[in-house]
């Protein structure tokens, strides 16, 4: 088994969770129906709890993502190329919004779009 695989062999593991792993687990757990003091974890109970929470079942569809965790403005890929997922988050939203799709943005343009987007259609 690999060492990434195995979280309890990572060097830093007995380390504080991370604050994207802190609010990866509150997200989950928010939508799981679940109680989780992320703080009180490590970086390898962290990401051991993240996967048991990302295969059980959803409880609660409608637990919002929260703020993002990092402003995008200080992405260091903030200029690459939008993931397929934010280009299909702003299609949906910019359609019930009556507005046109872009045919393509960085990853920190289409984060800003999706949040206006968001105000815009109250999904």
């Amino acid at each position: 088994m690999s060492q990434l695989n195995n979280p309890s062999q990572w060097a830093t593991g007995a380390d504080p969770p991370t604050d994207k792993q802190k609010g990866f687990i509150s997200t989950l757990a928010s939508s799981k129906n679940v109680s989780v003091d992320p703080s009180s974890l490590n970086k390898s109970e962290a990401s051991a709890k993240i996967n048991e929470l990302k295969d059980a079942p959803t409880q609660n569809p409608d637990a919002s993502a929260g703020e993002p965790i990092q402003d995008p403005d200080t992405w260091s890929t903030g200029d690459d190329k939008a993931t397929g997922k934010q280009m299909g988050y702003v299609a949906v939203m910019a359609k019930k919004a009556g507005e046109s799709v872009p045919e393509s943005m960085g990853k920190t343009d289409a984060s800003k779009k999706i949040e206006e987007l968001k105000e815009k259609t109250g999904m």
